[in-house]
């Protein structure tokens, strides 16, 4: 059984960015730069998020794109839980597998490092109005232990986050079959900033 604090961390982590708002003062609560590089592309620190003493949230984007409507996003979230990386990664893909009844699009793999005690979650959703599917989502989820010199320890998560839109979702789709590998190798390899939170 999930403990308390476990449980409030996951279900902030369950929220898909589909419903993420943010209309609080930027601030980097992490001490890393405010513009991050990936894949060759700069991304600029543009929401933040510290709802409680357990969790915190920063999200990235590209010169010229907005959180409400984006194509690319890198984020990274921190968790003072006692829990392990596979287990907030469980909370999630068992919210995933809950979403498949009411979002056809789901689907999720899920990939283990046991030397590095980090796994990944791949996972595509979508959203819409009615019928329609307006906008489709694939995510990269990164879980690794987290410890600062401060002694907090709990969970980061890095993630990218990819999005189609409309009349472009079917070559975001196919798109995606000839990125998807080197998406995973590329999270998987990226050097997160050493974070202290402050």
């Amino acid at each position: 059984m999930m403990n308390r604090v476990l449980y409030l961390i996951a279900v902030l982590w369950l929220t898909t960015s589909f419903t993420y708002k943010n209309d609080q003062e930027v601030r980097n609560y992490y001490s890393i730069p405010e513009i991050l590089t990936f894949d060759n592309v700069k991304y600029k620190l543009m929401a933040s998020y510290h709802p409680n003493d357990m969790y915190y949230k920063q999200e990235y984007i590209p010169a010229g794109e907005s959180i409400d409507h984006f194509n690319r996003m890198i984020f990274i979230d921190v968790a003072i839980v006692d829990a392990t990386p596979r287990e907030m990664l469980d909370v999630k893909a068992n919210e995933l597998q809950d979403r498949k009844k009411t979002d056809a699009i789901v689907n999720y793999e899920i990939l283990e490092n046991n030397d590095k005690a980090e796994c990944m979650l791949d996972f595509i959703l979508s959203d819409g109005a009615g019928n329609k599917t307006t906008v489709v989502e694939r995510n990269v989820y990164r879980y690794k232990i987290y410890s600062d010199k401060s002694g907090r320890r709990g969970i980061v998560l890095f993630s990218i986050s990819q999005r189609g839109y409309d009349k472009d979702i079917s070559s975001f789709l196919k798109n995606l079959k000839t990125t998807r590998v080197d998406d995973l190798n590329k999270v998987g390899q990226y050097s997160i900033p050493d974070i202290e939170i402050k």
